[in-house]
């Protein structure tokens, strides 16, 4: 059946009921819309200052360099002490002991010690200096070696090293002499030189040797001593009316007396 009574209208209070409803549905989606915007802007501006900063933070930590130093150059990091490799021994070479000398022994040449003695230091041209040869025991037990003018010689040298004379290259001996030296006991050997130059096997003519300094070694096998200087200097001329010296009788070169000790 059908309603066809006509409606009456509605009071007023529903109307703006109604309205006042639909005002703030409005204002809620409008204030939903503007929240979602500022959160997306904000959180835009984040990410790029977060950008920059981590772009920007390590030149700002970055340590300023000290004077001198070369910041390209890396110190190189050190293992903690626990973690370093033990150190490695260094191999060292086995010492050999001197060989144990019996009285009576052949004398090495480190139980000995050799010298040169010029009779003066200086000599004028025409002298004949005398040297003598000394040889010293410098161990603890008598012990022999060879002494002869076979062995034992004495030689002149320039102060540029250069040899000059020996007693044996005009004078060359076979003769043996071994002698026992008791600890701290001397043998000595005197040779006159003539001041003539010389070489081994005596090559002729002979030069004499001018005026300088020098050098006299004694060597007695691989044994050589210090190198003792002396002068040989010009002679003074004779003074006006004075008749000139004789000149001294000229003794063998490189005699060697008996060796006295």
């Amino acid at each position: 059946m059908l309603d066809t009574e006509p409606h009456r209208p509605l009071p007023p209070e529903i109307y703006k009921r109604r309205r006042m409803l639909a005002i703030g549905v409005a204002a809620f989606v409008i204030a939903l819309v503007v929240a979602i915007v500022f959160v997306v802007v904000a959180n835009s501006s984040g990410d790029s200052s977060s950008g920059e900063g981590a772009t920007n933070s390590p030149t700002a930590a970055a340590p300023t360099p000290l004077p001198g130093e070369n910041p390209e150059v890396k110190t190189p990091v050190q293992p903690p002490a626990q973690q370093a490799p033990p150190p490695t021994p260094t191999p060292s070479a086995a010492v050999t002991p001197p060989p144990v000398l019996k009285e009576g022994d052949d004398c090495p040449d480190s139980t000995l010690a050799v010298k040169g003695i010029t009779s003066q230091p200086n000599y004028v041209i025409g002298d004949q200096p005398k040297f003598t040869m000394v040889v010293t025991n410098i161990g603890l037990v008598a012990c022999q070696r060879d002494v002869g003018a076979a062995v034992l010689a004495a030689y002149v040298y320039s102060l540029n090293n250069d040899r000059l004379w020996s007693n044996l290259d005009c004078a060359p001996s076979n003769e043996t002499l071994v002698k026992t030296f008791n600890p701290g006991e001397q043998v000595t050997t005197e040779v006159t030189w003539t001041g003539m130059g010389s070489a081994a096997n005596c090559p002729l003519p002979r030069e004499p040797i001018g005026p300088g300094t020098y050098n006299l070694v004694v060597q007695l096998g691989n044994l050589r001593s210090a190198a003792v200087p002396f002068i040989l200097a010009e002679a003074a001329p004779p003074a006006p009316g004075e008749a000139p010296p004789e000149p001294a009788p000229v003794a063998p070169e490189g005699e060697v007396p008996a060796p006295v000790g």
